[in-house]
């Protein structure tokens, strides 16, 4: 039997290497589904009716819910709220029920998976043998960051006048995060990181609060 060539042995090489990050992938999704489905396990009777066979529209407005609440402990992005009334016809007091229930959500999070930092870009909603489930297709893993809090009303941000560009650039280069995955901690595009490193743009106040906030998490 002939020796395979060097490109053969690379060939070789890198189909290992993607089959092994496909099943890494496929194991992560495997969990963050399995870890949304506990999630909102409490909640999901008050918003589902089987009466007429498995009711998945009632299912993902709950995993939709839970998907906000995941991403926003994981990103820290508490406007992240907001999305689930986007495209609704939602009255205030309704609107007031969803962020109360994804606040719970929230906290049940932190409470029952504090070590889980990737993020639920996406999931479908399936029939597997006649049972609903729901399949989640992950996104970027963060960095542990400091948790947004909700329950209690925000007093007025003090001025923060030390966040240089150079203290964004270390910062997020120790946490070793690119650009986008910064800048989505903040709800913006990394553009506007870009424009923050280079001292072309200045964050808020509370954008430069949250960055204090992550400089003291981590060791800054």
């Amino acid at each position: 039997m002939s020796k395979k060539s060097k490109a053969e042995k690379r060939k070789a090489k890198l189909r290992a290497r993607k089959q092994q990050i496909a099943l890494s992938e496929q194991s992560l999704s495997a969990r963050l589904s399995c870890a949304l489905e506990k999630l909102c396990e409490p909640i999901m009777p008050e918003y589902i009716d089987d009466s007429n066979g498995p009711d998945l529209v009632g299912r993902r407005i709950v995993w939709r819910m839970g998907q906000i609440a995941w991403n926003i402990v994981v990103t820290g992005r508490r406007e992240s709220v907001s999305e689930a009334f986007q495209h609704t016809q939602l009255n205030a007091e309704q609107q007031e029920t969803v962020r109360n229930e994804i606040i719970g959500l929230i906290k049940r999070k932190i409470s029952d998976f504090p070590t889980q930092r990737t993020a639920i870009r996406d999931f479908s909603v399936l029939l597997v043998s006649g049972v609903p489930r729901v399949k989640v297709r992950p996104g970027d893993t963060f960095p542990k960051i400091p948790f947004p809090e909700f329950s209690e009303p925000e007093s007025e941000p003090k001025a923060v006048s030390d966040v240089t560009p150079d203290v964004v650039r270390a910062l997020r280069k120790r946490l070793k995060l690119t650009q986008v995955q910064f800048g989505e901690i903040f709800g913006m595009t990394s553009k506007k990181v870009s424009a923050w490193e280079h001292g072309k743009a200045e964050p808020t106040e509370e954008q430069k609060q949250k960055i204090q906030s992550l400089l003291k998490e981590n060791n800054g």
